[in-house]
């Protein structure tokens, strides 16, 4: 296996621009448990869990339609863990959002965010031992509202598939 690292330079002005052209749809891969906040509350925010003071929590996207491994909950590898992650979650979710939702990559992460390199590091090596692609991962430091959704769907496990749900019949559940 080889890892490609990709340096971004930091000019000397403060200017914060976007990543390469986002693509039509990123996706945000959460749980049936987390849903409901998201629904809830109105947005996908941001997630200040872990995030020291002086950086800026991010929400993660990504470009693959397949389960972004690192959201899996549970400390088991592959279909395994996505399996033990829908029965212990209420089941594995993608929303689906327009590409603009999330302007950077996750090379910019140090200079958007204030990530320590040595902390973007160790989540390289994480997201590579689950099996995910950091070339996949975008990211953006605001709330994603619910209006933006374009599709919410679950993962049927029997057929293999995502199946979408109608967000209205989501709202009146919650």
């Amino acid at each position: 296996m080889q890892i490609h690292i990709q340096l971004i330079p930091i000019s000397g002005t403060n200017e914060l621009t976007p990543g390469p052209d986002p693509p039509e749809n990123l996706y945000h891969y959460t749980t049936g448990l987390k849903l409901k906040q998201i629904i809830n509350s109105g947005h996908i925010r941001p997630s200040a869990a872990h995030v020291p003071p002086h950086e800026k929590p991010v929400a993660w996207f990504s470009t693959q339609e397949l389960w972004e491994p690192t959201a899996t909950k549970v400390p088991a590898p592959g279909m395994q863990g996505q399996i033990e992650t829908a029965k212990a979650q209420g089941g594995l979710v993608r929303i689906t959002v327009p590409g603009l939702c999330a302007p950077y990559v996750f090379p910019q992460l140090p200079l958007i965010a204030g990530t320590k390199p040595s902390v973007c590091i160790g989540l390289l090596i994480a997201g590579l031992e689950h099996g995910s692609d950091p070339d996949s991962w975008r990211f953006s430091t605001t709330s994603v509202p619910t209006a933006l959704f374009r599709e919410v769907e679950f993962f049927d496990f029997a057929h293999d598939s995502w199946v979408a749900v109608d967000m209205t019949e989501l709202a009146c559940r919650n």
